[in-house]
């Protein structure tokens, strides 16, 4: 133990004060650190709601933050008549103190003195944020106190409308409401800078006593004290009279409001993508997302009675790539109808919704012309025969009828021309990230719904395509504004890629969407037709379980869905029936576009066209006329259907050299379609005229040996045995033809069963009984014979 000896008590007595001078600096600097530092770098850390608004700023929906109570980002700035009925309610000198308020603190006193119990505790605003900062500790001195000095520090470190910022963002307003901008749509459905004189008043007084007095409890308590802060008001003039008295005449909320909930399936998108606790000011207008909201509840309501419960809408602004409208799905408190499933997002298979695609690949490429025919006959590609719709054959059809009519054989047709794997690959180009199989997975029912795509893709798709054909790029979609900077750069990384189209060939495609047909029965769809062009397409998928309708204008793209989310088929689910009216309402919510595409010129040649068969024009096509194509239409074949044919004199017969003079012959150029296109065409086009036949001695010159059935013989009796398996065997039945290079069309009973060329033998397996076997080759001629399979 150290002792130090003092020669004198005077010695003593300034050690003594020299070490208490000490400890009293150390101590002054230990506070002054601590002073520093006593707040924390983020005053607040509590969650907060995922708040989704529309372009303007307006609340479509919210999600409640994790720890259960409503509490929104604070708002950009605090509201002229919020601040003003604040401050005159908890503190009027406000922006003339450092944190604490003498004559606060002396008001306070001589209230609590005069009413002998604490009813003011003289705390300013700085004072109460500190406190609500501290998560409301009990009332004490000590508590007091360090809410004081924590004020002081908060007004060195903020300045004033920081401190108003921080205070309306975490105030309680009663209940589970936090914060100004919570607690203005809860309690009264607007954004705070809307509300009137009576609403801010009434939102002032709340925090307070929030636990005692808000909407829904103590009613009359919360009116008295409203009113009494609106008479301040209006005795130091800040409202007129008028004003006062209207103010007094506003009723109070009853309750907390339900908040919108108008885009369900976007805001729980955006949770998912790492947006949750934030607010996010989305692209959506909040007019046409409630407009596309109802229509399609009413829309569905009709579907129902059909057992279709699922349906999702989104509409996109071609101009600017924003999207417009997001309603994922139909809303229905049945658990069964999966209301939560975003449909938007949801892979579905595509049915005829992605023939545009081709057909505008096909133009780019110098495949077709939009005029150009196109075999639409039985058909048969190994194992897959694709059908029409209606199960009927045209024969020959001009390819942007087959767009417009979505006839699936010819499509079928030029995707095998086209390419599968070229095609595949486009696809995924155009943003479709749902082809995960390779291009052999789907085989060419990939053009008739035999992959998936998402409704959004679909949408993005067929929107840059219109953007493109305007300015020759395209953007991203955009749900989000703070986000375009990101997207747009995202979106020019992905068009990079070179998927899309010409601006010619897009066009072409648009001017052959415009004439898809419309339900005749339905009069006032033609009377929409008349009234707004647009350019769109339908798909149905295998087992009518989707319906899609997609729309295009110079200014929106509108892209429809229905069905179920669970995949079940319905009879009628198709899409003409079931998405295009709902497509056509919408369209009828938007503004009308005031011109149509500009036909792009300089990316197109006036080329020579057979008026007959659509392709270009050979020397010895008659009739033709000049139109306006994609350049890459020069590179396609000339009209292969006009020949000269040999006539006699009368232009009765055909003949050739073999069994006629030459001075006998008449030469014409004729439109000769192949025999099984011939059979078909016939029927839908009146005026198509027959090659005449030959002359009987001339027929049996050429014919003779032309063609021969070598299996069976004729009124042959064929026995089938059974297969190991127990199942009937097959007949090959086997012909050949003079021409090898010559395409041979068998016939079983009168039903197109397929085509050879070069090795002409088909495997079949008639049933018991008797049958007639017809083979026509390319030229007409044709042979036929009778046999018959016998029983066991």
């Amino acid at each position: 133990m150290i002792k130090i000896a003092f020669k004198t008590y005077k010695e003593h007595k300034a050690f003594i004060k020299k070490w208490r001078n000490g400890l009293l600096l150390l101590s002054l600097v230990a506070f002054l650190i601590w002073y520093v530092n006593c707040l924390p770098e983020k005053l607040f850390n509590n969650s907060t709601s995922t708040v989704l608004l529309d372009k303007d700023g307006n609340l479509l929906g919210a999600k409640i933050a994790t720890d259960g109570q409503w509490r929104f980002s604070p708002g950009k700035i605090i509201p002229a008549k919020f601040e003003t009925c604040l401050l005159e309610f908890e503190d009027r000198d406000f922006y003339d103190h450092y944190g604490i308020s003498a004559r606060g603190i002396g008001r306070a006193i001589s209230q609590n003195v005069k009413h002998k119990r604490v009813v003011s505790g003289g705390s300013t605003l700085t004072m109460q944020l500190a406190r609500i900062m501290k998560k409301n500790p009990a009332r004490t001195i000590g508590e007091k106190i360090l809410e004081m000095i924590l004020a002081t520090r908060m007004e060195i470190r903020f300045d004033k409308t920081e401190i108003l910022s921080f205070y309306a963002a975490n105030a309680p307003f009663g209940n589970n409401v936090v914060g100004l901008e919570a607690a203005s749509w809860r309690y009264f459905g607007r954004d705070p800078s809307s509300l009137s004189w009576a609403e801010n008043a009434t939102l002032a007084v709340l925090p307070n006593a929030p636990g005692l007095i808000y909407p829904g409890k103590n009613h009359k308590r919360l009116l008295d004290k409203r009113n009494r802060l609106l008479k301040r008001l209006y005795d130091i003039k800040k409202i007129d009279e008028t004003t006062f008295q209207l103010a007094l005449s506003e009723p109070l909320p009853e309750k907390p409001l339900p908040l919108p909930q108008l885009a369900p399936h976007l805001l729980a998108k955006l949770i998912k993508e790492g947006d949750e606790g934030k607010t996010i000011q989305s692209t959506l207008d909040n007019n046409l997302q409630q407009k596309a909201l109802q229509l399609l509840q009413a829309h569905s309501e009709r579907m129902q009675e059909n057992k279709i419960y699922n349906g999702a809408v989104m509409i996109a602004s071609v101009k600017t790539g924003k999207i417009l409208a997001y309603v994922g799905n139909t809303h229905s408190d049945n658990k069964e109808y999966s209301s939560d499933v975003d449909c938007i997002a949801a892979p579905r298979s595509t049915g005829s919704i992605l023939k545009p695609f081709l057909y505008a690949k096909c133009l780019e490429d110098g495949l077709i012309t939009p005029t150009m025919l196109v075999p639409d006959i039985p058909t048969q590609f190994g194992s897959f025969s694709p059908k029409n719709f209606t199960k009927q054959y045209d024969g020959a059809v001009a390819a942007n009828k087959a767009l417009s009519r979505s006839l699936n054989i010819p499509m079928v047709r030029m995707l095998n021309e086209y390419g599968l794997e070229k095609f595949h690959r486009d696809l995924k180009n155009y943003g479709l990230t749902t082809l995960h199989k390779p291009a052999k997975h789907y085989g060419l029912s990939l053009i008739l719904g035999g992959a998936e795509a998402r409704l959004d893709e679909l949408c993005k798709a067929y929107t840059q395509m219109a953007q493109e054909l305007m300015n020759g790029k395209s953007k991203d979609l955009l749900f989000m504004n703070e986000k375009n900077k990101k997207q747009n750069k995202r979106s020019k990384q992905q068009n990079n890629k070179g998927s899309k189209n010409d601006k010619a060939s897009i066009y072409c495609t648009f001017q052959a969407m415009v004439d898809v047909n419309r339900p005749d029965e339905d009069g006032n769809w033609r009377a929409f037709s008349s009234s707004q062009k647009i350019a769109w397409k339908t798909g149905t998928s295998f087992g009518f379980r989707d319906a899609w309708a997609i729309g295009v204008t110079p200014d929106y793209v509108v892209a429809v869905w229905i069905g179920n989310a669970d995949g079940e088929g319905r009879p009628g689910l198709t899409g003409i029936k079931a998405a295009a009216p709902l497509l056509f309402d919408l369209f009828a919510q938007l503004p009308k576009s005031p011109t149509w595409f500009t036909e792009p010129r300089e990316a197109m040649s006036n080329i020579t066209i057979c008026s007959e068969s659509g392709h270009r024009a050979s020397e010895l096509c008659e009739k033709t006329e000049l139109a306006w194509m994609p350049k890459n239409c020069l590179n396609t074949t000339s009209c292969p259907y006009h020949q000269i044919v040999h006539l006699t004199k009368n232009n009765l017969a055909r003949v050739d050299n073999d069994c006629e003079a030459s001075y006998n012959m008449k030469h014409v150029s004729w439109f000769i379609l192949p025999p099984l296109v011939e059979r078909y065409y016939k029927f839908n086009h009146p005026n198509y005229k027959v090659l005449p036949d030959f002359k009987p001695e001339c027929l049996a010159k050429i014919s003779d040996k032309a063609i021969a059935i070598l299996y069976p013989k004729a009124n042959s009796k064929i026995y089938v045995p059974v297969e190991i398996d127990g199942k009937t065997g097959r007949t090959v039945f086997e012909a050949a033809h003079r021409n090898i290079n010559t395409k041979v069309y068998w016939h079983m009973d009168d039903e197109f069963i397929g085509e050879t060329k070069e090795i002409h033998q088909f495997a079949l397996n008639p049933g018991v009984g008797k049958h007639k076997l017809l083979l026509i080759d390319e030229n007409g001629i044709s042979l036929s014979m009778k046999f018959e399979i016998l029983g066991k």
